[in-house]
């Protein structure tokens, strides 16, 4: 990857787009790079949701990566992700939306306070708890994206009732008609919800 100072979002579009099919190892690099440099992660953000295309898919999965070691960098940009995840189309999108949902589950719903927990709003988290909802219901996406769906509203439904409540008639019945993979994640799950206090 070239130098990555003064570089701005038409060339990081050059770099995701050079790195050929989704090539994971060539977007790990580019995440190293905006890593060392938090300005370049606004940009990148708007550039996963810009573009119907394979150049905002990688940018996706890059920023997936990024917050899976800066899982707070998101908080600042919270609302212009919520406000575009269900527009996506690509599973490959979907897949990395998902798992950055999840991260931002865990981290709202942490002990510990954090920029996520602080600065969320009830809107931003709703438009995850639906968007969560309609991947989980979906008959057309795979289990991977459907487990990191499940897992983002269990772990939100300890700070809001009612999702657990949801949650549990969908995996209850989803697990009738489910291949085995689902079937373990949903019972892992439906577990989990009855081990939380009654409030």
């Amino acid at each position: 990857m070239s130098a990555v100072k003064n570089m701005n979002k038409y060339a990081l579009i050059k770099e995701i787009h050079s790195v050929p099919n989704q090539q994971r190892e060539g977007l790990k690099k580019i995440s190293k790079a905006i890593s060392k440099d938090q300005s370049l992660f606004e940009p990148l953000v708007e550039i996963a949701f810009d573009y119907d295309n394979d150049i905002s898919i990688k940018a996706i999965i890059t920023l997936e990566i990024i917050v899976e070691q800066h899982t707070d960098w998101i908080a600042y940009k919270l609302a212009y992700f919520t406000q575009n995840i269900s527009k996506l189309k690509s599973e490959s999108a979907i897949k990395s939306a998902a798992k950055i949902c999840n991260l931002i589950a865990k981290e709202y719903t942490s002990k510990y306070d954090s920029p996520i927990k602080l600065l969320a709003t009830h809107e931003q988290i709703s438009e995850v708890i639906e968007t969560c909802f309609d991947w989980l219901l979906s008959k057309d996406l795979k289990h991977g994206i459907k487990a990191n769906a499940m897992e983002a509203l269990f772990h939100l439904g300890k700070k809001i009732n009612w999702v657990h409540y949801e949650l549990k008639l969908i995996l209850e019945k989803s697990i009738e008609n489910s291949f085995n993979a689902f079937t373990n994640r949903a019972k892992k799950i439906l577990a989990l919800i009855e081990k939380q206090p009654i409030n």
